[in-house]
């Protein structure tokens, strides 16, 4: 189902109309589900990106590091509620100075609790042949929605599809890739940690 989800018909949603629907679905579900795919996305609203964008590594991980106590207030609110966040990362190498930052900050977000396993992209070439798999989102049993990026990998908006065998299907599938994965937590210190920052 993953590899058919681009074709497959939806409401397209622009970024405010995606994100309002995001928010008024996600709190009423037990369960997320993510798939990143791409290598390579823009953050411009994030002080720690723009550091890493501009090269200043150290500033970056600092930045990085300032997003914890939003990120624990956040998690403590998910748990609150009763709701696990999984997600399913997957890296390709060498990594892109995007990827070299981003599993800085999603360890901080493992470390807090959010349930990420990350899978080389070899797992999922089988199922690539005619394109890359989207970025993807199941909300429990309610929604999915497949994510939209610019050209420069700007969030822009999403389609969202509600059809329950569909969403039941990509729920089962990113499960299984989640399973297929390796914790972030043991992934981290063992293949990131020690790599030096990449030229930007």
């Amino acid at each position: 189902m993953l590899e058919r989800l681009l074709d497959l018909r939806g409401t397209e949603l622009g970024l405010d109309t995606y994100l309002d629907d995001f928010e008024s679905c996600f709190w009423r579900v037990t369960e997320s589900w993510k798939l990143e795919r791409q290598q390579t996305f823009s953050e411009p609203e994030v002080p720690s990106w723009m550091a890493m964008a501009e090269g200043d590594w150290a500033t970056a991980l600092r930045l990085a590091e300032d997003m914890r106590p939003s990120i624990k207030g956040l998690q403590q609110r998910l748990d609150d509620h009763g709701i696990t966040q999984n997600r399913v990362r997957i890296v390709e190498w060498p990594l892109s100075p995007y990827l070299w930052w981003e599993l800085h900050v999603l360890r901080i977000r493992a470390e807090e609790g959010e349930r990420i396993r990350v899978l080389d992209a070899a797992a999922v070439r089988p199922l690539e042949e005619a394109r890359e798999l989207p970025e993807a989102l199941v909300l429990g049993g309610r929604v999915a929605y497949v994510i939209r990026y610019d050209g420069v990998g700007v969030l822009d908006g999403a389609r969202k599809l509600t059809d329950a065998q569909t969403i039941a299907a990509c729920h089962e599938e990113i499960a299984a890739l989640h399973r297929q994965g390796e914790d972030l937590l043991s992934f981290f210190p063992r293949e990131v940690a020690r790599l030096s920052p990449p030229v930007v």
